[in-house]
């Protein structure tokens, strides 16, 4: 049988106090940054598990998607997709390529660009990528709804834009 005693919401626990002590500054009461992070360290852990032994990191597996949804991608334009600085996507560029799954290639009009490509590999590994994160998400996410999920995912883009 549930108790029918109602808990005070953290805000108000934390600012009453009989004996006049100040309050506690206990983040895990009321925190969503200290949330958001330990949801991020979950989602890694996860991920890790799940997808580790590809050896691609998020932001790798991140940069490789955008690639395959967007033939012919330059670099600028991939680090603003990232939302990332131009040293950080070369890290990425230089990994993807350096395991096989894209190339650069010159850009005929501008011969200082270069467009990214996927590789007969990079889409193989893609293919494997999506059963894998499928299953990953839906590890993540085993505890919610599917309506949910879409909140959640909703009220996360809100928090960024």
């Amino acid at each position: 049988m549930a108790s029918s005693k109602k808990t005070a919401p953290a805000s108000a626990r934390s600012s009453a106090n009989a004996a006049g002590v100040p309050p506690s500054f206990d983040l895990r009461e009321d925190s969503l940054g200290y949330l958001l992070r330990r949801a991020q360290v979950r989602a890694y852990e996860l991920f890790f598990e799940n997808l580790g032994a590809l050896e691609l990191s998020p932001a790798r597996l991140t940069a490789l998607s955008i690639i395959a949804t967007e033939p012919e991608i330059n670099q600028a334009t991939l680090a603003k997709r990232l939302d990332v600085a131009g040293p950080s996507v070369m890290k990425l560029i230089d990994a993807l390529e350096a395991s096989g799954f894209i190339r650069r290639m010159a850009v005929p009009a501008d011969r200082r660009r270069y467009s990214l490509v996927l590789t007969a590999s990079g889409r193989a590994m893609l293919d494997t990528l999506r059963e894998r994160h499928a299953a990953y998400e839906a590890e993540l996410s085993r505890r919610l709804s599917a309506a949910e999920r879409q909140q959640l995912i909703a009220l996360l883009e809100k928090l960024i834009a």
